[in-house]
């Protein structure tokens, strides 16, 4: 029977053991007013008081407060602490209780912080969070919730609290009085994870130095977290990859001051983060020098600020090592360091962090194929093929992008880069393309896998927004690493329902922002580059249209098929396909071609003979 009631009661005095004693209100019977508060590093240490409340009027009517009186020669983390066990009780951070309330009534405008600590004084850092009011009260958050999990979340048993919390290490001068009520603990919603993992990089593994990527072979890491860090540092599994997840992080040291690396070599240093929270991330490399000591006199450093990181999702963080301006040495690479506001709650997954060199990017080394038609039939904006109209500019102040203009085999090109958007504007020499059959020019790209162009008409008042204003914009897919001739035919720009001021030409490209394009022999022109005289009106035939699965072309005895061809554009502009003719009566297989509307050139040493549409059924 004894063993029986000594059991009930061990259980009895595990669970009250094990309980929380909250909220902490200072009223007679409620918590905090009876517990043991120790001040400390706060010149003579004077105790904290249980008071009446200085402002007994809404958002705080209670009776009872705490206070703490700051004193000259105290240092900026003074603060009161519960006594362990006793006071608050054991409990453990969850769902339920991570997310804690606490009211202020402050002179001063500083950080206020609060801290939890386990028997063994293991701690989860302190969260800091600034009033905003002084001399009434206000309700201060802090949310625990990013520590949940972490072995310092689990078995606390004190509270901390710094009410003056200033930032550097001086001596206080003043004296600051505060008051402090109602510490709650309530749920808070569960911060989101990754579910899937970082893109793995492509790099080529002689062009990489890793730090940490399941795709490469990675360089000793002496830690991921030094001794001096304010984070939480956990390997974070997603599917088959691992990440690093640092968590109740302010700043966090990586060391490799053992290993340490040569980047002289490398043009980028980059990595993957996520984030739920993150709203400021900030990195440092630091370099060691020479001597290879940290403090010697020859370290270098250089920090790099990423403002609003996207939340919730992979970001890829690619930095190039020339923009570190303070980073004037790099053969001895041993720490880095990421720090995060809000500090000492955010919550980043790292993965793939590595140096690289940057990807070689191709370039064109021949010119684009001059065009030969007439120059009585052109328009020209840009060819050295053709006397060009005046252009305002080729690039506005509204562009996303950079214009270069270059010479490629001593023909002019104007090359685009970080495109994201380009306009090209002849506002004050408006263009008229109303007897213009074609809108032609000539791209070359490594790297745009959607080009669009947009033709804009101010209209009759010929200014922009005056209600009379027409465009059209057109899509294309380029080829890469190549000349590509774009001819569309203004007709089939549906949008373009005027065609006599023509005030902008806009481009635009995806990828956005890094886009690289060249440009030339932007024009209009007539299909007819010849007139018919010249085959004494004789018409070739083409027939039957609407098609099928063939189209017969008969050439009149004027024309030989020697160097003649007939070539077949969609509505896109695109050429789809272009057969020489060998004989004077061709018989042409359409198979392959979509049904739709197209256009049929048919041409002699780059000269047109005819053109019209062809309905392919």
């Amino acid at each position: 029977m004894k063993k029986i009631i000594t059991s009930g009661l061990f259980l009895l005095l595990a669970s009250v053991g094990f309980s929380q004693n909250a909220p902490i209100n200072f009223e007679t019977g409620g918590q905090g007013a009876s517990w043991t508060w120790t001040t400390f590093e706060n010149d003579s240490n004077p105790r904290l008081e249980i008071v009446n409340n200085p402002s007994s009027m809404a958002p705080n009517t209670s009776s009872k407060v705490a206070k703490f009186t700051a004193l000259p020669g105290g240092k900026p983390w003074a603060g009161c602490e519960s006594q362990k066990a006793t006071d608050i009780g054991t409990f453990t951070l969850t769902a339920s209780n991570a997310v804690v309330k606490m009211m202020v009534y402050k002179s001063v405008i500083s950080d206020v912080g609060i801290k939890f600590v386990k028997n063994d004084n293991s701690a989860i850092p302190e969260i800091k969070v600034a009033n905003t009011k002084i001399n009434e009260w206000e309700e201060l958050t802090f949310n625990f919730t990013s520590k949940i999990g972490s072995p310092e979340a689990t078995d606390i048993t004190q509270i901390v609290v710094f009410m003056d919390f200033y930032s550097g290490t001086a001596d206080r001068t003043t004296t600051t009085v505060s008051y402090f009520d109602n510490i709650t603990f309530s749920g808070g919603s569960a911060l989101p994870v990754p579910t899937v993992p970082a893109m793995a990089p492509t790099k080529p593994a002689a062009d990489v130095i890793s730090l940490f990527s399941h795709v490469y072979t990675n360089r000793p890491v002496d830690t991921w977290r030094t001794s001096w860090s304010a984070a939480t540092l956990t390997d974070f599994p997603i599917g088959t990859d691992t990440v690093k997840r640092y968590t109740a992080l302010d700043f966090v040291g990586i060391e490799t001051v053992s290993n340490q690396i040569d980047i002289t070599s490398m043009d980028m240093f980059e990595f993957d983060v996520w984030t739920p929270n993150s709203t400021t991330l900030k990195f440092k490399l630091v370099d060691f020098g020479a001597d290879g000591a940290f403090g010697g006199g020859d370290d270098k450093e250089h920090e790099t600020v990423i403002n609003t990181p996207t939340l919730n999702g992979w970001n890829h963080i690619s930095m190039p090592i020339s923009g570190m301006t303070g980073l004037t040495t790099k053969s001895n690479i041993a720490q880095l360091i990421f720090a995060s506001a809000p500090a000492g709650t955010s919550v980043i997954y790292l993965d793939n962090i590595l140096f690289s060199k940057a990807a070689v990017v191709p370039e064109p080394t021949t010119a684009a194929p001059t065009p030969t038609k007439v120059a009585a039939n052109v328009i020209s904006m840009f060819s050295n093929a053709y006397t060009n109209v005046t252009v305002d500019t080729w690039r506005t102040d509204w562009s996303a992008a950079t214009l270069t203009d270059i010479q490629i085999a001593s023909n002019d090109v104007k090359k685009y880069s970080a495109l994201d958007f380009v306009g090209i504007e002849t506002v004050a020499n408006q263009i008229n393309i109303s007897t213009m059959d074609s809108f032609e020019f000539d791209v070359w790209t490594p790297n745009s896998t959607t080009l669009k162009f947009k033709l804009v008409d101010f209209g009759a008042d010929g200014a922009f927004g005056g209600g009379d204003d027409k465009e059209h914009e057109t899509v294309i897919t380029p080829t890469l690493n190549g000349w590509n001739h774009v001819s569309t035919a203004i007709s089939a720009m549906t949008g373009l329902t005027s065609k006599s001021n023509i005030a902008q030409l806009i481009f635009a490209s995806v990828p956005s922002g890094s886009s690289i394009i060249y440009l030339d022999n932007i024009l209009f022109s007539k299909n007819l580059a010849i007139g018919l005289a010249s085959v004494n009106k004789e018409v070739v035939g083409v027939f039957p249209n609407p098609a099928t699965e063939s189209l017969n072309i008969v050439l009149p005895g004027s024309i030989s098929a020697e160097n003649t061809s007939i070539t077949i554009i969609n509505q896109l502009g695109q050429e789809v396909m272009k057969v020489s003719l060998k004989e004077a009566q061709t018989q042409l297989s359409l198979q392959g071609l979509k049904a739709g509307l197209y256009t049929y050139i048919i041409s002699n040493q780059e000269q047109t003979i005819q053109s019209s549409r062809l309905l392919v059924q």
